[in-house]
């Protein structure tokens, strides 16, 4: 069984492990935006908020970490792993932003525009190359 999931494992193409990357990276900047939107509606503790934005980093980093770890074939793949790549860059700085946003650096307002900004920017390589 093991040796059949590694197999199938290795069959799966660049392409593909990178548009799971980036589902998971949206799925970490949308979670980031609407934990900020209710700490800024004051539906949450801040804990929980710092907690779940810093999950959300997790996901980002891990995604990251897998696309930037992936071999690639074709031109196709590398400039497609290089946006996905600067696309989860974007949500992590936008993830970053709202924690220091909630630790009182910044405007906490101003975190959900940068993270809907970084969703968009992910939303957009969906499907690609």
């Amino acid at each position: 069984m093991l040796a059949a999931a590694l197999l199938l494992a290795g069959c799966t193409s660049a392409a593909a492990t990178m548009e799971q990357a980036v589902g998971q990276g949206i799925a970490a900047v949308e979670t980031a935006r609407l934990v900020v939107e209710q700490e800024l509606d004051d539906r949450t503790f801040t804990t929980t908020a710092t907690t779940t934005l810093g999950d959300a980093r997790r996901e980002l980093i891990g995604a990251a970490t897998t696309v930037s770890q992936t071999d690639v074939t074709s031109d196709s793949d590398a400039a497609y792993r290089d946006e996905v790549l600067a696309a989860l860059g974007d949500g992590l700085d936008a993830v970053n932003d709202a924690r220091a946003a909630l630790g009182g650096v910044e405007r906490a307002d101003a975190a959900v525009p940068q993270l809907e900004d970084a969703a968009a920017g992910l939303e957009d390589l969906e499907g690609a190359p």
